[in-house]
C-alpha cells in the first residue's frame, strides 16, 4: 500500500490537467503516490493526451459524463492508497503540499479529512472552509438581502466565516483539494451518487463528523486553484445543478420543519427567476432559462431524480 492515491475528474481540461499532473510529479517527493484520472467523456483530446505523456497512470475513460461523486468513486475502487485526495484538475499543488497534508493524517488519527490553503492564479485567497449550511446561512448570502440590505448582509456573514489563514477545526472543507481517509471513505460508501456536482463535498464531511473524526483545515499546506476552469463557462447550466444538489442536500440533512422553510424559499425565488426569464433574450436562453426553473421546482415537491436524468438535462442546448 503506498502513502496517497489521488483522484482527478476530468471533463474537457485537457490543458489544465496536464499542469495540474506535472505540479504533482514535480513537488511531491516525500510522499508515495499514485494518479488516477477519470474522464467523464472529454471531446477535447485529453485520454489521448494522457497516454502520450503519462502513458503508465491509471486512465479510466467514461463513455458519458457521470458527474464527479460518481466518477470519484471510480477512482476510489480501483486506490491503492491509505489515504484518498480529491483534486480538481484546474489545480497547481505547490511544494510538498501534499506531504504536508498525509503527514497530518498520519499523526491525527481523530482527523477523518485534511484541507489546505487555496489561493487563486492571482495569488488572492479563496475561501475553502466554511459552516454547514442553515437557513440562517441562505438568508445571509441570499441575493435579496444583499439588494436590500448590502452592508448589514456582508457584516452578518463575515461574522460566521471560518479565517482560511488559521488552521482549524472546520465544519466543511471545499471538495477542489480534499484528503481523506481510504477505509474511512470506503465505511461510508464513498461519495453520494445522488449529487451529480456540488455538495457532495458538504455531504461527505458531514457523514465524516457523524462518524466521530474532525476535519481539518491545513493552512501551512497551499495549492493553487484556477477556480472555474474545471467546470466551463455553462454558468446557466451549472447553476441549475447548485439548485439540484442544494435540495437534496437540504432532504438529506434538515429536519422535517426547517425542510418545508428551506423548499418554499427555494421555490419562492424559483418562481421569481421565471417571472424574470419571460423578458430574458436571445429567444434559446429565455426558454432554457424557463426550463431550469421549472425543473426545480418541480424536483421541490417531486423528490429526487435519477443523477442520469439530470445530467441528460443540464446537458441540452443553451442559447
Amino acid at each position: 500500500m503506498i502513502d496517497l492515491s489521488i483522484a482527478i475528474v476530468s471533463y474537457n481540461t485537457k490543458e489544465v490537467l496536464i499542469d495540474c499532473l506535472r505540479s504533482i510529479h514535480a513537488h511531491t517527493i516525500a510522499t508515495t503516490f499514485e494518479a488516477i484520472v477519470v474522464d467523464n467523456d472529454s471531446r477535447d483530446g485529453t485520454v489521448a493526451a494522457l497516454k502520450d505523456v503519462y502513458p503508465a497512470m491509471r486512465v479510466v475513460a467514461n463513455p458519458d459524463n457521470r458527474g464527479f461523486a460518481k466518477a470519484v468513486n471510480q477512482a476510489v475502487a480501483v486506490s491503492r492508497g491509505r489515504h484518498v485526495l480529491l483534486l480538481n484538475s484546474d489545480t497547481i499543488v505547490k511544494d510538498q503540499a501534499l506531504a504536508t497534508m498525509v503527514g497530518y493524517l498520519d499523526s491525527h488519527p481523530d482527523v477523518g479529512a485534511v484541507s489546505c490553503k487555496q489561493r487563486t492564479g492571482e495569488g488572492n485567497l479563496s475561501r475553502t472552509c466554511f459552516p454547514f449550511p442553515s437557513i440562517r446561512d441562505h438568508l445571509f448570502y441570499s441575493a435579496l438581502f444583499q439588494r436590500i440590505a448590502p452592508t448589514m448582509q456582508a457584516t452578518a456573514a463575515a461574522t460566521h466565516e471560518f479565517d482560511c489563514t488559521q488552521s482549524q477545526d472546520v465544519d466543511w472543507a471545499n471538495g477542489a483539494c480534499l484528503m481523506v481517509r481510504t477505509e474511512l471513505l470506503r465505511q461510508l460508501g464513498g461519495l453520494d451518487e445522488g449529487f451529480f456536482m456540488y455538495f457532495e463535498d458538504v455531504d461527505l464531511c458531514m457523514r465524516i463528523h457523524r462518524q466521530g473524526y474532525r476535519v481539518y483545515h491545513l493552512a501551512e499546506s497551499e495549492i493553487v486553484h484556477l477556480v472555474g476552469r474545471s467546470s466551463g463557462r455553462a454558468v446557466d447550466r451549472l447553476n441549475l445543478e447548485w439548485e439540484l444538489s442544494r435540495i437534496r442536500y437540504i432532504e438529506k440533512h434538515f429536519s422535517p420543519v426547517k425542510r418545508r422553510l428551506m423548499k418554499g424559499w427555494i421555490a419562492g425565488g424559483a418562481g421569481w427567476r421565471l417571472l424574470q426569464s419571460m423578458g430574458c433574450a436571445p429567444a434559446a436562453h429565455r426558454r432554457w432559462r424557463i426550463q431550469s426553473c421549472l425543473m426545480t421546482i418541480r424536483r421541490l415537491w417531486s423528490g429526487p431524480q435519477p443523477v442520469e436524468q439530470v445530467s441528460s438535462y443540464s446537458s441540452g442546448p443553451q442559447g
